[in-house]
């Protein structure tokens, strides 16, 4: 009879979990991550978009531009006039890697006197996708020059004296790149849970129905939840910004006043998500259970696993309702490159739109639940 028993009490478990459709979030939240992770890992680093500087403007430069054009790895996507621009499209995230070809690049290697240096820059804060580009454009110019060797049928030919430089990161160490994504989703997760619970809470102990016969308007409810959910959230974000720059030494190049400003707009959006959350939930337990998925789900989509460029293009575009992509862009931006407002203000915007949205979506959802 024991195990009648437990049969019906898991039965019963499983039923609940059907109608609130937990039991297919659980199982498509980590099944989509395995999917999209296997993904990347198969398809590798590529398409990895590269800046030309050429000073030259010769034949012989454009050999080296196509050379690295055709490497499998690289995409040419920008031409500057100056270095003074790499900067620039380093904190967009407009390249990740710039090829500087100097001036005289082609009399050098004609005369075979000396051999002209070509620079390489590289943005290091993603170290593993920086060590690649400059790893591939390497690859791409040697073979060029090999083959410029074959075609003359010399003997000897004059090198190419290839200088690297990374910027934000020499060591191409992986520590800042980490942190700065942890720092991201500890205060996401953080926002969200405690937003998520403040409700269900209520609703779980029964006290919900007192606070609703209350002279307080549903709006005002709302509010009063939310609140203490940002200011925990803030605290845990100045907290861990303490901790990595403080205690581990990450730089902060760029504006304090900027990051914090939007990292009160990331985490009034993670408040709407958990509000949402919050209203269809009917217990703390399925609220957590919930957060779990959506952090399972947010965290596939936001580039903290894979880069957001290796999606297909319809899941770009998903990508962009998940406030977390955006705020990693803006924390790598602002504290290892120093970026300012003009150099992020993308990320910024799709950030005040999400909270905006989110908090929309949370207010209509909790109003028609406590109605």
């Amino acid at each position: 009879m024991f195990i009648k028993r437990i049969a019906n009490i898991a039965y019963k478990e499983l039923v609940q979990l059907t109608r609130a459709w937990m039991l297919v979030l659980v199982i498509i939240g980590p099944t989509s991550e395995l999917v999209l992770l296997a993904r990347a890992v198969s398809q590798g680093i590529s398409h990895l978009p590269v800046a030309i500087v050429d000073q030259d403007h010769s034949q012989t430069s454009r050999e080296v531009v196509t050379a690295v054009s055709n490497h499998k790895d690289l995409d040419v996507t920008t031409f500057l006039d100056s270095p003074d621009q790499i900067n620039a499209r380093f904190e967009n995230n407009q390249a990740i890697l710039a090829v500087v070809i100097p001036m005289g690049l082609e009399n050098d290697l004609d005369s075979g006197r000396v051999a002209p240096q070509v620079q390489l820059i590289a943005d290091g804060s993603n170290s593993l996708t920086s060590g690649k580009a400059l790893s591939a454009a390497t690859e791409a110019i040697n073979d060029w020059l090999a083959r410029r060797a074959d075609e003359a049928s010399a003997a000897s030919w004059p090198a190419v004296d290839l200088q690297t430089l990374v910027h934000y990161n020499p060591t191409l160490g992986g520590r800042p790149f980490t942190l700065t994504a942890q720092l991201g989703f500890m205060v996401y997760q953080v926002a969200l849970i405690v937003a998520a619970l403040g409700l269900t809470r209520e609703r779980e102990l029964g006290t919900l129905e007192q606070l609703l016969v209350t002279p307080l308007r549903r709006l005002e409810l709302i509010a009063g939840k939310a609140i203490p959910a940002v200011m925990i959230g803030m605290v845990d974000f100045f907290l861990m910004w303490a901790v990595i720059t403080w205690g581990f030494g990450l730089p902060m190049r760029g504006s304090f006043l900027l990051l914090t400003g939007l990292s009160l707009l990331f985490v009034i959006a993670q408040v709407g998500w958990g509000l949402i959350v919050s209203a269809l939930s009917s217990t703390q337990q399925q609220a957590v259970l919930m957060v779990f998925v959506l952090a399972l789900i947010d965290v596939s989509f936001s580039g903290y696993v894979q880069p957001v460029d290796h999606l297909p293009a319809a899941l770009r575009i998903v990508s962009q309702l998940f406030p977390l992509q955006h705020y990693l862009i803006i924390i790598r931006a602002v504290m290892l490159k120093g970026a300012d407002l003009a150099a992020v203000w993308q990320a910024a915007l799709a950030l005040a739109m999400l909270s905006v949205g989110s908090l929309a979506v949370a207010v209509i959802s909790l109003r028609s639940q406590m109605e």
